[in-house]
């Protein structure tokens, strides 16, 4: 059967036009499901029709569930891989971190901060940063403990010092 937030996952890469793993994801379970789950076969016919493709994953995911925190989680790593592989520029990790919190937002209609606040948050922190005085160091060593190791600065009250 396939892993719900994995289909998640994969839902929101696609509808920020990000295809990386997808056809991989896709072509182990066609090679390895017996039989064939609905969603699998689904996903087999959309081919190339992309928004074909986040509907089924988007339907899937809504009537099986998913564990958000588990999402953010492989979401970050997918980020944290891109910038150190160099496929990513930071700006381009933080304006994916607001896409792919808006996109969740998009589809449960309320974002749990305690989740998605980072990842929501820290493209508006980088603009900050752009106008405070000494606050781009205070946004890079928050970018890189959340990108790193998922460290949450939302809640960490020091972030938005700006001594």
């Amino acid at each position: 059967m396939v892993n719900a937030e994995d289909a998640f996952y994969y839902k929101v890469l696609l509808s920020c036009g990000i295809y990386d793993g997808y056809d991989e994801w896709l072509n182990w379970y066609l090679e390895n499901e017996e039989p064939l789950s609905d969603i699998v076969l689904n996903l087999s016919f959309c081919g190339s029709d992309n928004n074909e493709t986040i509907r089924y994953l988007h339907n899937y995911c809504l009537e099986y569930g998913f564990d958000e925190k588990n999402v953010c989680e492989k979401l970050r790593l997918f980020l944290k891989e891109s910038y150190y592989s160099n496929k990513m520029s930071k700006e381009e990790v933080l304006s994916n971190m607001y896409l792919f919190a808006n996109n969740v937002e998009e589809t449960i209609f309320e974002l749990d901060m305690n989740v998605w606040g980072d990842m929501f948050y820290m493209e508006y922190y980088y603009s900050l940063a752009l106008e405070i005085k000494n606050f781009q160091e205070q946004l890079d060593s928050a970018f890189f403990k959340y990108l790193n190791d998922g460290t949450c600065i939302v809640s960490d009250s020091t972030f938005f010092s700006t001594k």
